[in-house]
């Protein structure tokens, strides 16, 4: 949440994620710079990514976590699948203002393999948060 709070401090939209290892360590951590890099695919997600393939040397993340304090949009939710990412914890729920509002559960449910969804972590205070300054 507070990787999120400092993007929207630079006029992003507040969502951030972070990869972690299996023991719960942080690997890297990425926020939304859509606004502040003029690029509409500068989502968290796909920010995360990038950074990623350059530390890691790998565009395989099955042995990855990924957390956010939001719901993937469908394109960010595809991205991390293809990745091979397959456990996902995250706040917020999909808000319903996404184009195309499709939300990551109907992106899972179109996945061959299981994939280990947790959502609703701190629900409230990040749907919140998302909301609050996502006005700014």
């Amino acid at each position: 949440m507070e990787l999120a709070a400092q993007t929207a401090e630079i006029g992003n939209l507040p969502f951030a994620g972070i990869l972690a290892d299996e023991s719960g360590a942080i690997i890297l951590e990425a926020a939304n710079e859509v606004n502040s890099t003029n690029n509409a695919a500068a989502h968290a997600e796909i920010n995360l990514l990038y950074a990623a393939a350059e530390k890691l040397r790998t565009n395989n993340l099955s042995s990855y976590i990924f957390i956010s304090n939001a719901a993937s949009c469908p394109m960010c939710a595809t991205a991390l699948i293809k990745a091979k990412i397959t456990r996902f914890y995250y706040g917020a729920p999909n808000e319903g203002t996404m184009v195309p509002n499709i939300t990551m559960d109907e992106v899972i449910a179109k996945v061959p393999f299981p994939i280990e969804v947790h959502g609703g972590i701190l629900a409230d205070e990040c749907a919140s948060q998302v909301r609050e300054l996502a006005k700014r």
